[in-house]
Formats: structure tokens, sequence, C-alpha cells
């Protein structure tokens, strides 16, 4: 990748991120998911790319884009992490029904 592509990607993921914020804020958690693949393939891309040197410009800018992608990452989590906790004690409600159930079973049999 040349320096201007490596930008332009670092500036795609940055619009991403903030297309997952947005789907973050509205509650959109299947939207945020699929966002979130993108993601990944645009992060897999810039690893997989040989180190190109960047003038003093083009690293101040894969700077401030990479701070804003870390604000965004950031809030997504904040707005995410209530919503990962109520899944969590659904999932574990859920056990203890199955387990109460089997058990149940268990004894009528």
């Amino acid at each position: 990748m040349t320096s201007n592509e490596i930008l332009t990607t670092y500036e795609s993921l940055s619009e991403l991120t903030g297309s997952m914020l947005n789907a973050a804020r509205q509650g959109e958690w299947d939207d945020l998911a699929v966002l979130e693949q993108r993601c990944q393939a645009y992060v897999g891309s810039l690893m997989q790319t040989d180190r190109v040197r960047l003038n003093e410009n083009e690293q101040h800018a894969k700077i401030a884009i990479i701070r804003t992608i870390l604000q965004n990452d950031a809030k997504i989590r904040a707005l995410a992490e209530p919503r990962l906790h109520e899944l969590q004690q659904r999932l574990s409600l859920s056990r203890a029904n199955q387990r109460s159930v089997k058990a149940y079973n268990a004894q009528r049999i």
C-alpha cells in the first residue's frame, strides 16, 4: 500500500467506527455486529501491509484519525457494556431455569 492508500484506509475505518457508534446509540446491535465485521476487514488489511514511511504531515493525519477511532471505540464500549451485562444476566437466568426443569423432570420419572 502507498501512504495515500494507508491514510484512506484509516479514514474509512474512522468513518466505519462512526457508523458503529451511531448504531450503538440507536440500539441497533445487529447492525453494529455487521459493521464490526467490516471494521475487522480493514484492520486485517492494515496489519498485512508492509511498513510504509509517512512524512510528517501524513503521520499527524494518521495520529488524528487513530485518536478519533479510539474515541469512537470507547463510546461504543460504554454503550455496549450495559447491554452485555443484561445479556449475561438473561443467560444465567435461562441456565438456572433449564437446570430447574431438568431437576423437576428427573424427580417425576
